[in-house]
């Protein structure tokens, strides 16, 4: 993820960036690429004593509740659509449409063999949940079967950042990620789109 908002992210336009769930060496690559523009954020916003910046606080089960329609410039989140309450769908094209043309989303999620699954059933015992969703505050993990159809195609008024053609197999080995993640869909893959007039 670092190396793709190095490289591949677009400018800094006076728009608000959001980083939701951030982590620190992330975050201070988001610093150091749009300033004032940067804006970290999550459901608990406590918990980040750490950051350089006020947390925000954002429910992402109702993106539009807490982002402006058409105002950001990005999004960036890495492995929290699995902990969003609700339709996974409708939280995507929600943040999508808090993107202005031009704008870009990139995230990444848990991608397992087989299909997707879900339940956000309360009571599932930890020990289930954690054997089902790889984590025990998961509710859902994303599936390489219907990854597209799940997910990607929810992208339809954007253009996908093609990184297998643009990242070398040296700059992976540099940056310490797998060549798998540019090869087939896993949990270390980066996703980047950029939003497009339809």
């Amino acid at each position: 993820m670092a190396l793709v908002i190095r490289r591949f992210a677009p400018a800094k336009n006076g728009k608000p960036v959001f980083h939701f769930a951030p982590e620190e060496a992330i975050a201070d690559i988001l610093i150091e690429t749009y300033g004032e523009n940067y804006f970290p954020a999550d459901y608990v916003p406590e918990e980040y004593s750490w950051s350089k910046v006020p947390v925000t606080k954002v429910d992402l089960s109702r993106p539009l509740e807490y982002l402006p329609r058409n105002g950001l410039n990005g999004l960036v989140h890495s492995h929290v659509l699995e902990h969003i309450p609700g339709s996974v769908e409708r939280v995507i094209c929600e943040m999508n449409e808090a993107l202005v043309i031009g704008g870009f989303h990139l995230f990444q999620v848990p991608i397992e063999r087989g299909w997707y699954r879900e339940d956000m059933n309360p009571s599932m015992p930890r020990e289930q949940r954690e054997a089902m969703f790889l984590q025990f505050d998961h509710l859902r993990v994303f599936g390489k079967e219907d990854f597209e159809d799940r997910c990607l195609r929810l992208f339809k008024d954007f253009e996908r950042i093609n990184l297998k053609e643009k990242i070398s197999d040296g700059e992976l080995a540099a940056a310490a990620v797998p060549p798998s993640s540019l090869t087939t869909y896993n949990g270390h893959t980066a996703f980047l789109f950029i939003k497009r007039a339809s």
